[in-house]
């Protein structure tokens, strides 16, 4: 019970702390709904910046309609241990970066990757991609993978445990 007190407490205090530190473009919200982390509900991401990059290793590919979106891009990735992970792609999240880049068991060919992490709890919440080659013309330098299991849209109406 105190565990859950907790965790709505900090959710309350995230929100209304975010509110009070952006009010003046709270108003000008780029996209249709903030990502929050699960754990601790630190805001995370703007579904502005959902986007397709399709990886050849995903085991499925679906679109939902998602954090205000419509027709967001799904894929079921599996991990070499057989963990499997639902993710969408972002251009940009406020992450920390764990550990060294690697380029061994990338989903996304030409890209390294490291664990992205909840800057303010530390949850794990995807991966970062970054571009191997970064001299090739209109391509894309990083984006992140979130893992929808780790992330909730600020309008859900759940409890987060």
């Amino acid at each position: 019970m105190f565990y859950l007190l907790h965790v709505i407490l900090l959710t309350y205090l995230s929100n209304n702390l975010y509110s009070a530190a952006e009010s003046s473009n709270r108003g000008e919200k780029n996209g249709q709904e903030l990502l929050l982390c699960r754990k601790c509900g630190a805001d995370v991401a703007d579904s502005f910046y959902i986007f397709s990059k399709p990886s050849p290793g995903a085991r499925k590919t679906e679109k939902q309609n998602l954090f205000g979106k419509q027709n967001v891009t799904v894929q079921t990735l599996i991990n070499p241990f057989g963990v499997k992970f639902e993710v969408v792609t972002m251009e940009k999240a406020r992450c920390d970066n764990i550990g060294p880049q690697q380029g061994a068991d990338s989903w996304f060919p030409g890209f390294t990757w490291r664990i992205c992490a909840c800057p303010h709890c530390g949850q794990h919440l995807g991966w970062t991609f970054e571009s191997s080659d970064k001299r090739e013309k209109d391509h894309i330098n990083s984006f992140h993978g979130l893992i929808l299991a780790n992330v909730l849209g600020e309008n859900c109406k759940c409890f987060i445990v």
